[in-house]
């Protein structure tokens, strides 16, 4: 994923692509949703494996580390199906990027300049093994099904905006610039600003004040001009 965001020409492609109208941004979003959550698993049957973690991470972990399950070819091929999850996750997240996302300024668009932030610090606030103790501590029912582990999933949009205001707000990043974005190297090694390069405009003498300007006569060496 870090890698088709290095080499992606977003600009160039976003300039390219119409920004389409809300309608039509609302139906590609609901198309990617149906693409994410019904098409892909019938394409594969099974789970793959998680698009960040290592191969152990998740349901699909368990074949991967139960004796028995894999044989040694599979597991030497295992990386094609992390392979297979990025070719069915990149189009749905370039469907969202270009022709769902707003591209006009919005009340949380300054949070993109100070990402690297919730990045370094999301797992402070967003580990696994504290939502659950979480969710135990406030004693959610188990509930099971297609529908609502959708709808539960949906619950991590306004928990993954709030983690994100928090993470990229001015006073968190007061706390730790001095090590993300810090500006006391400048202070302790200044740099010497670069000497400007003369020029031949920089050698012309200029004369000094009540002294006229010279003729064209006395530029040329006393002889005049040639008319034009």
């Amino acid at each position: 994923y870090f890698a088709a965001g290095y080499v992606m020409p977003f600009g160039a492609l976003a300039e390219r692509i119409p920004k389409p109208h809300a309608g039509l941004a609302a139906a590609i979003g609901a198309g990617v949703w149906i693409y994410a959550f019904y098409v892909v698993p019938a394409i594969y049957g099974k789970s793959l494996p998680d698009g960040h973690g290592n191969y152990m991470c998740a349901a699909p972990g368990r074949a991967f580390v139960l004796p028995g399950t894999l044989t040694p070819l599979d597991v030497s091929f295992y990386w094609l199906r992390r392979l297979a999850q990025f070719s069915v996750d990149l189009p749905a997240v370039l469907a969202v990027i270009f022709l769902v996302l707003p591209r006009e300024e919005t009340p949380i668009t300054y949070m993109g300049a100070h990402t690297l932030y919730s990045y370094i610090f999301h797992m402070l606030v967003g580990f696994h093994a504290q939502r659950a103790a979480l969710l135990e501590w406030l004693g959610m029912p188990v509930i099971r099904g297609r529908i609502w582990h959708i709808l539960i999933l949906l619950l991590h949009v306004p928990y993954c905006l709030l983690v994100l205001g928090i993470l990229t707000s001015s006073y968190w990043r007061a706390i730790w610039s001095w090590a993300i974005s810090p500006q006391w190297p400048a202070v302790l090694f200044p740099q010497k600003p670069d000497p400007k390069p003369s020029t031949a405009l920089d050698k012309v003498v200029e004369p000094a004040a009540g002294e006229a300007l010279p003729d064209a006569a006395e530029k040329s060496g006393g002889i005049p001009p040639i008319a034009q």
